[in-house]
């Protein structure tokens, strides 16, 4: 082969070997998946080996028909899992490398109908006349034509044809056998035992809340009767209690902060009653829970302080704002009770201010004894200061 055939088929070849390389690293990416797979590994290793060399390993010239029937199994064994593509891949490079192969020429045997040459020295006397109708022993007839008439290239790739058939089939059964051990058995169905009937029960009649039906205004309407009519019979507590239900169910509608305000006037009313009688811890009880309930509902909280402030001059005490700096100055050492904005109170001795904070010394009850601590008190959080004059 000349220089310049030798180029040609190299580069008719080298796409061939790209695609059987890229076939290889799919056989090597298909790993376990089937034992067959690393010998078709190999046997692609050992194809591409000879292309690239340009030879066979023997130093003949490459048997390009060969190595396309060595390329049937990879592709069949690729399309029994469900590769199709690969599958078609390599049967287009199995007919690209049997177009390389050169038509295998007649030998003069071949061609010959198997009668011995009439020029030859050792020819035979011709056989003596037979029958009408009947061949000769050892001659063939035109209907039968004997072995010895097929050329034998056409007989070799037959031969090689048949062997290649049968590795496919031994594939096939292969992979058929490993598909069959990869399906689990069927379990036989657990036979379903129906439950035998039971009695029929009528269904239970579904009772509806009427008051489910009722609007939010229609809802308000009973706890604030209810609300109303202990305000009368003078159960604060009772009122407040169905106040706070008729809360959860419209807290902004009008009527809700009118009982409100009710509730805040009898509580008011309640502590003025107790100071007339010198009860002032109950008039502060009372007060301390009007401004509660006043600020829940956003309510004017001025008349509280009035009543607080009346019954403080009644006690004989002065009441100051915090912004009545002298006056709380003057008082210092004596004992005050400090309500603040927020409806607590406090009660201790004034003992000085310290920034915009008034300081004072605090006894408390706990566990049965008595402990001093010193608290300070924001002036901005003050509504007002009782000084006790004893």
């Amino acid at each position: 082969m000349t220089n310049e055939e030798d180029r040609n088929q190299e580069a008719v070849l080298r796409p061939l070997i790209a695609r059987l390389k890229e076939i290889e690293r799919k056989c090597d990416s298909m790993g376990t998946r089937n034992e067959e797979f690393p010998l078709m590994k190999e046997r692609l290793v050992s194809i591409i080996a000879r292309l690239e060399a340009g030879q066979e390993p023997s130093g003949e010239a490459l048997a390009f028909r060969e190595m396309a029937r060595e390329l049937f199994p990879v592709a069949h064994l690729f399309e029994s899992v469900g590769f199709m593509s690969v599958g078609k891949e390599i049967a287009h490079v199995e007919r690209s490398l049997q177009d390389l192969a050169p038509e295998p020429e007649r030998s003069p045997e071949a061609a010959s109908t198997g009668r011995p040459s009439t020029t030859s020295s050792a020819a035979v006397s011709p056989p003596p006349e037979s029958p009408e109708g009947e061949s000769p022993p050892g001659e063939e007839s035109e209907d039968e034509p004997s072995v010895k008439g097929i050329p034998k290239p056409v007989l070799g790739a037959f031969i090689i044809l048949v062997i290649a058939v049968a590795v496919a089939a031994t594939i096939v059964f292969r992979v058929r056998q490993q598909s069959a051990a990869l399906i689990p058995t069927p379990v036989p169905p657990t036979p379903v035992v129906l439950p035998s009937p039971s009695p029929v029960t009528q269904p239970t009649p579904v009772t509806v809340d009427p008051d489910s039906m009722k609007s939010a205004s229609e809802r308000l309407a009973d706890p604030l009767a209810q609300a109303r009519q202990s305000i009368a019979a003078g159960d604060i507590d009772g009122a407040v209690g169905y106040l706070a239900f008729a809360e959860l169910i419209d807290r902004n509608d009008p009527r809700v902060v009118e009982v409100a305000d009710r509730i805040v006037d009898q509580l008011i009313e309640d502590a003025n009653d107790a100071a007339a009688e010198e009860r002032w811890q109950d008039a502060a009880r009372h007060t301390a829970h009007a401004r509660t309930v006043a600020k829940r509902f956003k309510l004017d909280t001025g008349r509280i302080s009035d009543a607080e402030r009346d019954h403080a001059e009644k006690q004989q005490y002065q009441i100051v704002g915090p912004e009545e700096i002298q006056v709380l100055r003057a008082s210092i050492g004596k004992h005050v009770d400090i309500m603040l904005e927020d409806g607590s109170m406090f009660s201790g001795w004034l003992t000085g201010f310290k920034a915009s904070a008034m300081i004072l010394d605090v006894e408390d009850d706990v566990g049965g004894g008595v402990v001093s601590f010193t608290d300070e008190i924001p002036l901005d959080s003050i509504d007002w200061i009782r000084i006790r004059e004893d």
